[in-house]
């Protein structure tokens, strides 16, 4: 497979400076301090490059507070580097972009600054580019080191994406990433605004072994939804590999600001050489949480952030960065 596992090493960790006043209302100088503490975290490991809006460069730079992070001026209309920045593979020696179609989750009106961000990426970074002609964002899928790629069915056959179907979509994915299989799973998370990213629910992480969210809610519609993911993924790893283990994660307890519940998930995590960032929500479940991520994890420190702010425009810590690989 072309596709480079998240846990392996990084040149650079990308990252787009919140700039959606619609989305974030009163909360966005909120989110742009928990965005530079990662930032600022992140690039005592790796090199961290900013991406944000000319008009707020000053703004940026003057939060972070840290020269070795470098701040691309850029015209943006939201902050999700994970979803409108290329997909990084592999071909032969030479690492290669994929850059897909980005339509504003089908629902928000702004969106063609960040459809450019792709190739712009590429360019910068002096990477050959393939124009792929599916809409997908990038916290859409994830994938193994055995061949698998995961998405889900309510985000990529959503109508709202204008996606061809769902054999055309496969045929394309793994003849250009050299995929042996795609797992589908029906939904992701209820009352995702993305509607339904798998970056929400599963990780597959090193040593066949796979972090899936779990909820013991039975009222919650989290529960079926994580039951029916937990049930297709033992089919179809276990029946590939006997060794191959699901660790559950449990959703955090209901999380709010400003009277609005965020749709949470610890899943939503990003890899570093030596440590693992995670969420934090200041609830039960985060101690619980940090003692399964230190005992699988026993390489990495396990550095949990505060990003409810951040959250709270739709997202988290994996949802705002994408990695770049290191050959």
């Amino acid at each position: 497979m072309k596709l480079i596992p998240e846990w392996r090493d990084h040149s650079h960790c990308l990252i787009a400076w919140p700039c959606n006043y619609s989305l974030y209302n009163q909360q966005i100088d909120a989110a742009r301090l928990e965005v530079a503490n990662l930032a600022n975290h992140i690039s005592e490991e790796e090199s961290v490059i900013i991406y944000c809006n000319p008009k707020e460069f000053k703004d940026c730079k003057n939060t972070l507070s840290n020269n070795k992070i470098s701040i691309v001026e850029t015209n943006l209309d939201d902050s999700w580097m994970r979803d409108i920045a290329p997909i990084f593979y592999q071909d032969e020696k030479e690492l290669k972009t994929a850059s897909f179609n980005f339509n504003g989750y089908g629902k928000y009106p702004n969106f063609d600054n960040d459809n450019k961000l792709s190739e712009i990426i590429s360019n910068q970074f002096k990477l050959n580019s393939t124009q792929i002609d599916i809409t997908l964002e990038g916290g859409a899928i994830t994938y193994d080191d055995n061949g698998n790629l995961f998405t889900t069915e309510s985000v990529l056959l959503n109508p709202n994406r204008g996606n061809k179907k769902k054999e055309l979509i496969s045929q394309k994915l793994i003849e250009l990433f050299d995929i042996k299989k795609i797992i589908w799973f029906p939904d992701g998370l209820a009352e995702d605004d993305t509607d339904g990213h798998i970056d929400n629910i599963l990780a597959p992480i090193a040593g066949n072994k796979y972090l899936l969210a779990s909820s013991k809610e039975e009222n919650s519609h989290n529960f079926e939804i994580l039951n029916q993911c937990k049930s297709i993924l033992e089919k179809e790893i276990i029946s590939q590999s006997t060794n191959a283990t699901i660790i559950e994660i449990p959703l955090p307890s209901d999380v709010y600001i400003n009277d609005k519940k965020l749709v949470a998930s610890y899943i939503n995590l990003y890899f570093t050489k030596n440590s693992i960032y995670v969420p934090k929500f200041d609830v039960k479940e985060d101690g619980e949480v940090y003692d399964i991520f230190q005992s699988v994890f026993f390489n990495r420190k396990i550095k949990m952030l505060e990003t409810k702010n951040i959250n709270y425009g739709g997202g988290n810590i994996h949802c705002i960065t994408m990695n770049v690989p290191k050959l």
